[in-house]
């Protein structure tokens, strides 16, 4: 579980991180079409509607670092309960030779060693110390000084001085008692380091030999502290993992507004510029610029009669390809229908009326008798049109039959 904490926290950084990348990318780019379209570029800016956004960002960034703190402690104490933790996992076999086995010396042993003599003689000082205490409780009980003599005295001189005459009686009938109670808890101080030192080397001494009873001290507080440290990280680890898990989700779904925002933005940002283009493409047309000074200073007669007209002439000749700028512009207007000339007096060997040879037959309503209909121009008909040349090609050749002769048409069955 340990193991899991570095991965999870990673995970909600990255998604933090892609949030704040994805704001900060939209502010970026709407920052850049404020600059280039100025006033024109109307819509809210991106800093004043992501407030929200980036306030909530900052809370979980500020949460994350709290939880990279937790989880250091959390590490703390796992790495220093590391070993007491190994040994527990092993089983009993393994932990029970871990731990230091002393052997014990004798009850009579340690009665009559040196340091159990030693620490005999400090409690008989103790013993000693403590009559010499009462003893001196007993004087301080039933020390007494007189100062009526000494006030009196000091009153009929005219001169007293209370504090004065008090602390120097008090010091000649107290001061050897203080003395002694001084030297009593000096005494007393001295004493009890001395019986300490005794006393731990009599229990070394009754334990075992060495610092091995130290050692063994040591080994089983060091597995008791890991057996409570064990649950503790269990119980903070099982919290920890459910508060990335929540922790998760909760950027997910903040990460998940700030992308549909973006996205909203980009849409708004794509229409208005295309609004903004299209306002662009129709704006007034620039005025045209004014013709040089050495053309307006030819003579008009000269313009009207030579320059201007041979140079539209030539113009329209590298255009089109002919010297005629008024044929290029407009089409020509159409032909009226030629009219039949008057019709000679028919020959005695022409049986149908003479008409100028390579003139297209009138149209019926025009007063001639045609024997077949005829139709009218189409509105874009230009006969002045040069067609392409007409492929000139062969007849197809009709399929030849035989001759049919009376004796092979077939006969009526009998």
């Amino acid at each position: 579980m340990i193991r899991e904490l570095p991965e999870l926290l990673q995970r909600n950084r990255d998604i933090l991180d892609e949030a704040d990348r994805m704001l900060n990318e939209e502010l970026q780019s709407d920052e850049q079409l404020r600059q280039q379209f100025k006033e024109r570029w109307t819509r809210t800016p991106s800093a004043k509607l992501t407030e929200t956004f980036r306030t909530n960002a900052a809370k979980y960034r500020e949460i994350i670092n709290n939880a990279v703190n937790a989880d250091g402690t959390v590490q703390e104490k796992y790495g220093k309960h590391k070993r007491g933790m190994e040994l527990l996992s092993e089983g009993p076999t393994v932990m029970a030779a871990s731990v230091p086995v002393a052997g014990p010396v004798s009850g009579s042993a340690a009665h009559n060693s040196s340091t159990a003599g030693k620490l005999r003689g400090l409690m008989e000082k103790v013993e000693t110390l403590k009559a010499e205490r009462d003893a001196i409780e007993c004087e301080l009980k039933c020390a007494s000084s007189d100062m009526k003599e000494k006030f009196i005295s000091a009153l009929s001189d005219g001169t007293i001085n209370e504090q004065a005459l008090s602390v120097e009686t008090l010091g000649r009938a107290y001061g050897p008692l203080q003395k002694q109670v001084n030297e009593s808890l000096m005494r007393q101080s001295s004493l009890l380091e001395e019986i300490q030192v005794a006393n731990t080397e009599f229990c070394n001494e009754k334990s075992g030999a060495g610092g091995m009873a130290e050692r063994r001290e040591s080994v089983l507080k060091e597995l008791a502290a890991a057996h409570d440290a064990f649950f503790e990280l269990q119980n903070n680890l099982k919290e920890g993992n459910k508060f990335y898990n929540d922790l998760t989700q909760l950027l997910l779904t903040f990460q998940n507004k700030i992308s549909d925002y973006c996205f909203a933005r980009k849409t708004e940002k794509e229409e208005l510029m295309k609004d903004l283009t299209r306002d662009l493409s129709h704006g007034p047309v620039g005025v045209l610029p004014n013709a040089p000074a050495h053309h307006s200073s030819a003579p008009a007669s000269e313009n009207e009669s030579g320059v201007w007209p041979t140079l539209s002439k030539f113009t329209s000749y590298l255009s089109f390809g002919t010297g005629s700028t008024e044929a290029k512009k407009q089409p020509p207007p159409r032909p009226p229908p030629p009219t039949a000339a008057p019709a000679a007096p028919a020959g005695p060997n022409l049986p149908y009326p003479m008409q100028p040879q390579g003139m297209p037959v009138p149209y019926a309503g025009a007063g001639t008798t045609a024997p077949y209909p005829t139709y009218a121009l189409p509105p874009g008909y230009n006969p002045y049109h040069t067609l392409p040349a007409y492929p000139h090609q062969a007849y197809p050749q009709y399929h030849q039959y035989p001759p049919q002769y009376p004796g092979n048409y077939p006969s009526y069955p009998p």
